[in-house]
């Protein structure tokens, strides 16, 4: 079994696993350069903090895999005065590399958007239609079949859909004569979808707790007044200037983080109901659901690799 080299955990992240659209317009990628050649052990979390140091050291990772870049924006110094500054020593002191995966990973096959649409178990998901452009599309986990690669020429145009039930994503395609059907485009960081059954308010916001591992009365709330709930929009982490697309394409509710105060108050206005269930609470899932799909390429590909699941706490609020 060969072992892992650097650039071979990356390009299982680039190339079998995260979207490459969002790489020009995002810090995704190496964020810091590992001391070792070869890369054994990976750990996967949210985000960096010091305690996620301190764990990366104790548990000898040789890189940490985040979504968050710890490097937004280009920095002028690096000083202990500042926590990316303080962060940033400490890993290079201690040898650790560091992998973002950012948008690239929120609009993925099974990045944040549709791994969130799975633990809601929604229907009607629209799938990217740029997917399935090049000769070999990109593979997907958990079941995900590869659509029509080749698809025969017809006079109607087909577009894409997914529902997530308990057997699994089952993949088919809905006609568009009219073209008014969402398609998900790449610069689409959101998305749409329809819940398993109709929900009034008070069931919706404790199915949305339920799916995503949320303490009771963790969500910020808007009610949009509606008596039934079926058709939803969806973005992790902060998609509060989606609230109009939403109400344009229909939705009766939206699931985001991060909402402002005026955001808020437009949706409420235009009857839109809002869950916030926090930047975290939305984007959570990308340690558990990264790190299964890591794993999963790294046996495709015959490489040693142990990813592990950080266990260190990134959130930053006190309930």
């Amino acid at each position: 079994m060969a072992k892992c080299k650097k650039r071979t955990v990356i390009e299982n992240l680039m190339e079998k696993i995260a979207s490459t659209f969002w790489f020009d317009e995002d810090n995704s990628g190496i964020q810091i350069e590992p001391a070792k050649k070869r890369i054994r052990r990976v750990l996967v979390c949210l985000e960096i903090n010091d305690d996620i140091i301190d764990e990366a050291r104790k548990k000898k990772a040789d890189m940490i895999i985040t979504h968050h870049p710890l490097l937004f924006h280009p920095i002028d110094k690096i000083s202990n005065d500042t926590p990316v500054g303080r962060y940033v020593m400490a890993l290079i002191k201690a040898g650790i590399g560091v992998y973002s995966s950012h948008l690239a990973f929120d609009t993925a096959p099974m990045g944040n958007n549709m791994y969130l649409a799975r633990l809601l178990k929604l229907q009607d998901v629209a799938v990217p239609d740029d997917w399935n452009d090049d000769e070999d599309p990109i593979p997907v986990t958990d079941g995900m079949m590869e659509l029509h690669e080749e698809e025969e020429e017809c006079d109607s145009i087909m577009i894409d859909r997914v529902s997530f039930g308990a057997d699994g994503p089952r993949y088919y395609q809905i006609n568009n004569d009219k073209e008014d059907q969402f398609e998900y485009d790449t610069d689409e960081v959101g998305n749409i979808g329809y819940l398993p059954k109709a929900m009034n308010f008070k069931q919706f916001c404790t199915y949305v707790e339920r799916c995503l591992d949320l303490p009771k009365h963790y969500i910020r709330t808007v009610d949009g007044g509606k008596d039934k709930i079926e058709k939803i929009a969806f973005c992790t982490g902060a998609g509060g200037d989606y609230v109009f697309r939403a109400v344009e394409l229909g939705c009766d509710a939206y699931i985001t983080g991060d909402l402002k105060l005026h955001e808020a108050q437009y949706a409420k206005a235009m009857g839109l109901t809002v869950i916030d269930a926090g930047h975290y609470g939305t984007e959570k899932i990308f340690t558990e659901n990264l790190a299964a799909q890591l794993r999963e390429e790294a046996a495709k590909a015959g490489v040693k690799l142990e990813v592990l699941e950080a266990e260190s706490n990134t959130n930053p609020y006190t309930l």
